[in-house]
Order: C-alpha cells, then structure tokens, then sequence
C-alpha cells in the first residue's frame, strides 16, 4: 500500500475505512441509522463524502509526470455524481482509480457498490483534484 497521510477525525466521524490503496484506493462504510435520510434511505451526503475520500486517497503516493515528486495531498477542485440505487442497509464500497495525473490536476473515476466491491452500483462520480507534493494537514496543536 503507498504511504499517505493518516485519516482524520471526519473520517472517524463518518466510520469508512481505507482497504487498499496499490491500484487506487477502496473505502467500506458499514452502514448505520445515522447514515440514512428521513426517507430511510443513505443520504446523498454520505454518498459524496465516499466518492470524494477514495478519490483523493487514490492519488496520494502518486509520482507527478516530469519531476517524479509524490503526491502527498489533493484538494478537490470539482466533483461531479449520479446516484443509481437507493440503499438501506448494508456495506458501501467505494473504488477510486485516476485516469490522468498531471502536474498539477489529476482527474478520477469513483463508484460506490452495494455489498461488494464488484456489487451493484450505487453511485459514481467524476472528479479532478489538485496535487500537492507536501502535506496540506495542520501541524500538531494546531486548530
């Protein structure tokens, strides 16, 4: 697995947790009452928080054409989505893999899966992050 930044207390609050992260990044979230909306179903919120996350995890570790530097932060520039099933319970899977890194943009495929990682599609997404190749995290103390 490449090295990356520790998780954060987002991620804590959420309760995904990183899979994998050799060919792009895989997410699980056990789904729990408070993932769901007032309909009963996994809010749409979630859903994005998940195709965000595995989308810049997938790119942390990557070498930036030319330079060769890693990539050691992202900051997502834009975040496109489609929500295909409506879901009430079960295990979210989120699979990022990038498409093109450049030297300052990286574009990423997400889709989120019921169950499995190969399950029935809940959601994908479309996004571009911008790279960095120093940490973006707060130094320790700091708010």
């Amino acid at each position: 697995m490449r090295e990356g930044p520790a998780h954060g207390p987002f991620q804590d609050l959420v309760g995904y947790e990183l899979l994998s992260g050799d060919q792009g990044a895989c997410f699980r979230l056990a789904l729990r009452r408070e993932h769901l909306n007032p309909n009963g179903v996994v809010h749409g919120g979630v859903l994005m928080t998940l195709l965000d996350a595995a989308g810049g995890r997938c790119l942390v570790g990557l070498a930036l054409p030319g330079s060769g530097e890693k990539v050691q932060s992202s900051v997502t520039v834009s975040l496109t989505s489609e929500f295909a099933l409506a879901v009430r319970s079960g295990t979210l899977y989120a699979i990022a893999t990038p498409d093109h890194v450049g030297k300052l943009l990286a574009y990423v495929s997400i889709r989120v899966c019921l169950d499995a990682i190969d399950g029935p599609l809940v959601a994908r997404g479309v996004a571009t992050f911008r790279l960095y190749t120093r940490s973006l995290a707060a130094p320790t103390g700091s708010p």
